[in-house]
């Protein structure tokens, strides 16, 4: 990692306008994707100290203090295509927290520099290297879908790269001794932590016994699929089908037929799908008339609350698990989601949540170092050894896999007395990490 290490004060303008369009599809069938063969994790070398030559006495002369240098967080997110939306909104999370930060911490400036992966591996990587080599990031961040990640992580260990890995939740990154880099961590969730619990409560505490399976047909929608099934069926419970359209569908119409002739039995479906695939699905499931048929579990950002004023009552009953519920009662997040309602009109999700602690991270180790990264170790270990309230819980870091300890709700979108609608949370359960399942 090339460090640049007394940084100060301005905040770099963000991306303009991001639109959530169409964007990087797979091929309605592939084969899932298997990850490059990672170099092997070592831990990082502690680079000796020269002692300090002593300075001859001299009469005194006025100097002018040199101003530290900023602080650049490289954050690597869609912001075009059909997870665009996915990018804004994990960057205005981003924001809210330099506004909070003043754009500062521990005497050096925060300066995010945004680009634009459009959920493309081989842009993603392109913006790594640039960030990296020209830019001269402290650290890197984002990283929308799994693919993107997957492109990168050689490098970035192999760069000795401070990471933290913001969105994309691809499991061997924390789960797999051989992946894990001392390097790089992860702010947001892990693959399978969501679907584990939500696999269990359905059967337990949803009463269903047979339940149909939709996902995007990739790496992580199969991958996610896979995990609520095997989930599902411990508990008891038997996978009435299994149908996985292609990243970028337009028209569910001939899937959604699929679950009508290949589940009739079925007495729930479970569907995960991210950005404007989520909104198409959520629409078209109501309008297919699948939603008075079949209840609908959630996955990813099926029922998010910042979805739900586009997508109206076709989201109402949706029951979805996450680590993030605008509604959670909890002092830290009430006074999050009014800042965020204040600046930017509207309730935040998830992804907001993971920009805002992600750069919160950031800030505590700086403050632990006291702005000074040019120890990399040093910085390395007050990333790990970081500990705040935040909206929903302690911040904290899994010693051995490197991700954060997080708290997951189990929610139902519901109309609230005002007649809008939000998740209202059923059930939580604290202290999951990456190898809790």
């Amino acid at each position: 990692m090339n460090r640049r290490r007394f940084l100060a004060f301005s905040v770099s303008a963000l991306a303009s306008s991001l639109l959530a369009a169409c964007g990087g599809g797979a091929g309605p069938t592939p084969t899932p994707t298997t990850a490059p063969s990672p170099t092997p994790a070592s831990a990082p070398v502690q680079t000796p100290v020269a002692a300090a030559s002593p300075t001859p006495q001299v009469a005194a002369t006025p100097t002018v203090a040199r101003p530290a240098t900023p602080f650049k967080i490289g954050v690597v997110v869609a912001q075009t295509g059909n997870l665009a939306s996915s990018g804004r909104r994990h960057i205005e999370g981003m924001q809210l927290a330099l506004d909070e930060l003043g754009n500062t911490a521990a005497g050096r400036q925060l300066q995010l520099l945004p680009a634009d992966s459009a959920g493309n591996p081989d842009q993603a990587k392109t913006h790594v290297r640039r960030l990296v080599e020209s830019d001269k990031v402290d650290v890197i961040t984002g990283f929308t879908i799994t693919p993107e990640l997957t492109a990168v992580r050689d490098y970035l260990h192999e760069q000795k790269q401070v990471t933290i890995v913001s969105i994309a939740g691809w499991p061997p990154l924390t789960r797999d001794p051989k992946v894990r880099s001392p390097y790089i961590f992860r702010s947001s969730f892990c693959q399978g932590q969501y679907e584990f619990i939500q696999a269990k409560w359905a059967y337990e505490k949803g009463g269903y016994r047979n339940i149909a399976l939709m996902a995007p047909d990739y790496t992580t929608g199969r991958t996610v699929a896979q995990i609520f099934g095997d989930y599902f069926k411990k508990s008891g419970g038997q996978i009435a089908a299994e149908v996985y359209p292609p990243l970028d569908t337009t028209d569910f119409g001939p899937y959604l037929q699929r679950i009508l002739q290949d589940a009739a039995n079925a007495d729930a479906v479970w569907a995960w799908f991210i950005g404007a695939d989520a909104i198409r699905f959520m629409t078209q499931y109501q309008e297919f008339g699948l939603k008075d048929r079949y209840p609908l579990l959630g996955g990813a950002e099926v029922g998010d609350d910042p979805y739900l004023p586009e997508v109206g009552e076709a989201a109402l009953g949706i029951v979805s698990a996450i680590n993030y519920a605008a509604r959670y009662d909890r002092p830290q997040n009430k006074e999050f989601v009014a800042k965020f309602q204040q600046k930017f009109n509207r309730l935040p999700g998830h992804l907001e949540y993971w920009g805002y602690i992600t750069v919160m991270i950031l800030a505590h180790a700086l403050e632990t170092v006291k702005g000074d990264t040019s120890d990399e170790d040093a910085f390395l270990q007050a990333i790990r050894n970081v500990r705040f309230q935040g909206p929903m819980n302690e911040v904290r870091f899994h010693p051995e896999a490197q991700g954060v300890i997080t708290t997951v709700l189990v929610r139902r979108v519901e109309k609230l007395p005002d007649g809008t609608l939000g998740n209202v949370v059923l059930d939580e359960y604290p202290n999951i990490d990456d190898l809790s399942f």
